[in-house]
């Protein structure tokens, strides 16, 4: 049986509500879980949600992103796709998209979404590194580069997801397991780039943090998985040339193989700008690499599945989606005289799933701060995600590891050192925020404090 709702609570602006409304929707909240419990019945899910999935695997001939000395491609391993979940509540909508690609953003999705009734669009990167490559302007031809057929395969898909809404129930866990290095490795007051790692050692700190947050509808069957992990899908190095969804393809296949066909998986990369796999498929044998990509998502698999078990008999939610939405100017890090457009989501689910948006490549320590200061049971960064319609911002280090220097964290940078740190704090403040705990006016104490 479902556990009771409270009336959904929803905002969508990077502004605090007004004292006196959260107070009316928290006497509101209060009043309708207490008849609700005194019944003896839940009442009907606050918030629904809806899923589709489109393939977007490319012609062959066309390039690979990620690699500078990547070759066209010569054919396909298992197929890309893109994987949509629509959430919505009385009064917002909201668009995942997910797709298996590199860097991708599209400032058209962006605009069509009014016109739909999507209040936010999210466009994600699982960042295979074995996707098409979107920037080839000329493939397969000047007419209709693939870019073009991708973003409309996204619209139709999102408009799809719009129709096969169901009422839609939450609950979170979290695993851990390393599977990944981190590829800058210490020198003191210096990094050294470790793009390559044979004798798989587990250099310097990551997060080995496996987010899993399951969605199930009103006959408790379980509708979607997001899976929320940071590392790399670079298994296959630069000499590959087939197309590929990488380890987390092989993930989302276990999962969904195991759940049945009414559900989906979804891959989220987290905050994995300076995280490489352990296993890395870097011989000259071609035949082997794509055993070692099936071992890296077995492996994620094994801990997701884990996670569904400890989870299994806990009751999903659905009383609350809060939401706030940020757009920030930055400098260019080169050019001070120049500025950088980046963005921050935050989500706010039934008061216990907290989630922040991070553009671009961001270094893991943001995720590793973020769920330390939000104070949440379940807290997490989506990296590789683009929250509006701004350019790819490429990587995002955090103020140490740009000190240090290396790869992500110098010469492959745009946006000021620094840009990190003020997105996390930008996405805890709206986070705390929608939690009533920012006011809008001065206040000594937020609780009343007990007296003899």
């Amino acid at each position: 049986m479902k556990m009771p709702c409270t009336k959904t609570q929803v905002t969508h602006s990077s502004q605090a509500h007004g004292w006196w409304r959260l107070a009316a929707a928290s006497l509101m909240s209060a009043t309708i879980v207490t008849l609700g419990l005194l019944s003896g019945t839940a009442c009907s899910a606050e918030i629904q949600a809806g899923l589709a999935k489109v393939d977007i695997t490319p012609p062959i001939g066309g390039k690979t992103t990620g690699y500078a000395a990547a070759q066209p491609t010569d054919g396909i391993h298992d197929p890309v796709s893109v994987r949509v979940l629509v959430l919505k509540s009385e009064d917002i909508c909201i668009a995942w998209v997910v797709c298996d690609l590199c860097i991708f953003n599209s400032k058209w999705l962006h605009e069509q979404m009014p016109a739909i009734g999507i209040d936010q669009l999210l466009v994600m990167n699982t960042h295979t590194h074995s996707g098409p490559n979107l920037r080839q302007d000329d493939f397969p031809s000047k007419e209709e580069p693939w870019k073009k057929a991708v973003e409309k395969r996204i619209l139709s898909t999102i408009k799809q997801a719009q129709e096969e809404m169901f009422p839609a129930y939450f609950a979170a866990g979290e695993g851990h397991i390393q599977l990944g290095y981190n590829r800058l490795v210490n020198r003191g007051d210096h990094a050294v780039t470790h793009f390559d790692n044979p004798d798989r050692i587990p250099h310097g700190p990551v997060d080995p943090t496996v987010g899993v947050i399951r969605i199930t509808d009103d006959r408790d069957t379980v509708r979607a998985v997001l899976i929320v992990y940071a590392c790399h899908p670079v298994v296959l190095g630069s000499k590959n040339r087939k197309i590929s969804a990488g380890y987390p393809g092989v993930t989302r296949e276990v999962i969904e193989k195991q759940l049945g066909s009414d559900a989906m998986c979804l891959f989220i990369q987290g905050a994995g700008g300076d995280i490489n796999p352990l296993i890395l498929a870097r011989g000259e044998n071609r035949e082997d690499d794509f055993a070692l990509v099936d071992r890296m998502g077995q492996l994620l698999a094994v801990e997701v599945q884990r996670v569904l078990a400890l989870i299994k008999d806990r009751p999903g939610a659905s009383h609350q989606l809060l939401t706030s939405n940020s757009i920030i100017k930055l400098n260019n890090r080169w050019k001070p005289n120049e500025q950088v457009t980046l963005g921050v989501a935050s989500l706010l689910i039934n008061e216990t799933i907290g989630i922040i948006s991070l553009p671009g490549e961001p270094f893991h320590q943001f995720q590793v701060d973020f769920r330390h200061k939000a104070n949440l049971p379940h807290a997490y960064v989506f990296g590789y995600c683009s929250n509006g319609p701004y350019e790819w911002p490429s990587y995002l280090p955090d103020v140490v590891s740009a000190a240090r220097g290396g790869y992500g964290a110098s010469d492959t940078t745009v946006a000021e050192v620094g840009a990190g740190e003020r997105l996390v704090n930008k996405g805890l403040s709206q986070l705390f925020t929608l939690q009533g705990r920012l006011k809008s006016q001065p206040q000594r104490h937020i609780f009343e404090e007990s007296r003899d």
